[in-house]
């Protein structure tokens, strides 16, 4: 059996090998602890942190080139050829007046001499006054009856003086508008004909007839 002393140090005992057990036991689980958390560090590295720069964006790509249509062809414009107007022709001509019939031949005394005088009126002229102007004149064609391509003809009776104008003009007849027997009175006014001669001197010669005409042709 054992002492006393021995029975009264047993619960020390107890104590001091149960505070052992627990210190030995704080021990492995401290070990087993560290251990466990070194391994987790160990198999898990930290964490690196990295700024990530935005990418600039790309620019967009080019627009696909367009075609651009060829010009059409150049075609000429057809020539078109305009026909000159036809001329004006104007065409003068004149009636010569009838000659007066002589009387017929009575015996008469011998006339009684006179002084030298110009020639008498109603003697035959050795010729007519001319056809055509000798100054060149001619008649104007009147641009509305051109436009138109009306024609015309006028008659006129006029008397030639010795001087080859003309005067006492009337207007027989006409055909086409009164364009043209205007025209016709302004060219017998600038006409100067080759008066009528009697005796080898110039007389008038009255009621000289003149046609103008007033006609379209190529000539």
């Amino acid at each position: 059996m054992k002492s006393y002393a021995a029975q009264q140090r047993k619960p020390t005992d107890y104590i001091v090998a149960i505070v052992v057990a627990v210190l030995a036991m704080g021990a492995v689980i401290y070990a087993l602890m560290s251990g466990a958390v070194s391994k987790l560090v160990q198999e898990k590295p930290p964490i690196k942190t990295e700024v990530i720069k935005e990418q600039p964006k790309p620019p967009p790509p080019p627009p696909p080139p367009q075609m651009e249509q060829p010009p059409p062809p150049y075609i000429p414009p057809p020539k078109i050829s305009v026909p000159p107007p036809p001329k004006a022709v104007q065409r003068v001509t004149h009636v010569k007046p009838p000659h007066p019939v002589p009387p017929s031949p009575t015996p008469s005394p011998e006339p009684v001499p006179a002084p030298p005088q110009g020639p008498p009126a109603d003697a035959v002229p050795d010729h007519s006054a001319g056809a055509r102007p000798i100054n060149g004149a001619q008649a104007v064609y009147p641009d509305e009856a051109m436009e138109e391509n009306r024609e015309g003809h006028v008659t006129a009776s006029c008397d030639i003086l010795p001087t080859g104008k003309t005067a006492n003009c009337t207007i027989v007849s006409s055909s086409g508008g009164h364009e043209f027997v205007e025209s016709a009175l302004d060219f017998l006014r600038r006409a100067r004909y080759q008066p009528a001669v009697v005796n080898g001197a110039p007389v008038t010669e009255h009621h000289h007839v003149l046609h103008i005409d007033f006609t379209m042709g190529d000539d």
